[in-house]
């Protein structure tokens, strides 16, 4: 019995290593994303889908981790006066998302619960526009993390949930001559596709 304890405790001793390596240690870490924003309902009606990016650090004390971020999603409408070129609109600003790992025994996937509420501003390619009021997304949803290495994890997601534009005033200046129009107050949905990797900072 003795004699095989020195080989038990080397194996409990890799075990233990094996274990630590394969999964991220570090409480804090930034992610980079790329995001794919498809929108839905009375919101812009005309609006397309958009694609763009987020970067945002998170703070992940436990199962239970929270995410502040910035946004940028770019979508393609018509022009406003036909004959006039497409008029491009941004979507950009901060979030917040709480997130929730599911255990599975796994080092190296796990999947999570999700929710996010973003405060946007609304901007135009021509910067002759500017619109005064601000678009709220509140979504839920999840995703799963994968462990590339110690401090890489490959994050994808989905979020689903309500849009809405607030309402405000649309101007258009053109030779000093200002052109102003009232937005009313509309809501839809969205869907928030997110693929990109989240990198463990610190011990």
């Amino acid at each position: 019995m003795y004699r095989r304890f020195p080989a038990i405790l080397t194996a409990l001793t890799l075990l233990g290593a094996h274990k630590t390596a394969a999964q991220s240690a570090q409480a804090v870490s930034i992610q980079v994303s790329g995001l794919y924003n498809a929108v839905f309902g009375d919101v812009f009606e005309t609006l397309k889908n958009g694609f763009g990016g987020e970067a945002q650090l998170r703070y992940t004390p436990g199962a239970l981790s929270f995410g502040l971020g910035f946004q940028y999603t770019v979508h393609d409408r018509p022009p406003v006066d036909p004959g006039e070129p497409p008029l491009d609109l941004r979507l950009y600003g901060g979030f917040i998302e709480p997130r929730y790992r599911i255990h599975t025994g796994s080092n190296v996937w796990a999947p999570y619960l999700s929710a996010r509420f973003s405060l946007l501003k609304v901007g135009f390619s021509d910067p002759a526009f500017s619109l005064s009021s601000s678009f709220i997304q509140i979504n839920g949803g999840g995703g799963l993390l994968y462990r590339l290495s110690s401090r890489v994890n490959l994050d994808m997601g989905a979020t689903f949930g309500y849009n809405q534009l607030g309402s405000g005033t649309l101007e258009f200046e053109n030779n000093s001559n200002k052109t102003t129009s009232e937005i009313e107050l509309s809501s839809g949905a969205n869907m928030v596709v997110r693929v990109g990797f989240a990198f463990g900072i610190g011990g």
